[in-house]
């Protein structure tokens, strides 16, 4: 795992909202098939936008970290800015460098949290 950046490192070890989010609005579950990764995001919504999220997860450092980053990030976005966050913006946040066969684990939440607003 050293050739992860620190910050990925303190994510996977110290991850950021997880848990239960008592009284969310939508629970989304998410997997990665191709390595079992799974995560469970609870959202708080009002007026269309994220209030608060919450998650719980099975999964690798990159998909920990990922998740626990985007829970910090996600607050007060609506549809359209988690739309233009985008994949390109889950890879920034997490150093700028994913290898293409670590892409939906860096993914996996970004992924579920999509479907919050179908």
């Amino acid at each position: 795992m050293s050739d992860y950046k620190e910050i990925i490192i303190d994510h996977y070890k110290n991850p950021r909202n997880m848990g239960e989010l008592a009284g969310a609005d939508k629970i989304i579950d998410e997997a990665n098939s191709s390595c079992g990764d799974l995560i469970k995001i609870y959202v708080k919504m009002v007026d269309g936008k994220i209030k608060d999220m919450k998650w719980q997860g099975i999964g690798c450092a990159i998909s920990t970290a990922g998740a626990s980053m985007l829970s910090e990030k996600v607050t007060g976005m609506d549809k359209g800015d988690l739309n233009k966050f985008g994949e390109a913006g889950v890879v920034e946040m997490l150093g700028g460098e994913i290898n293409a066969g670590r892409m939906k684990c860096a993914t996996l939440a970004y992924r579920g949290l999509l479907k919050v607003f179908n």
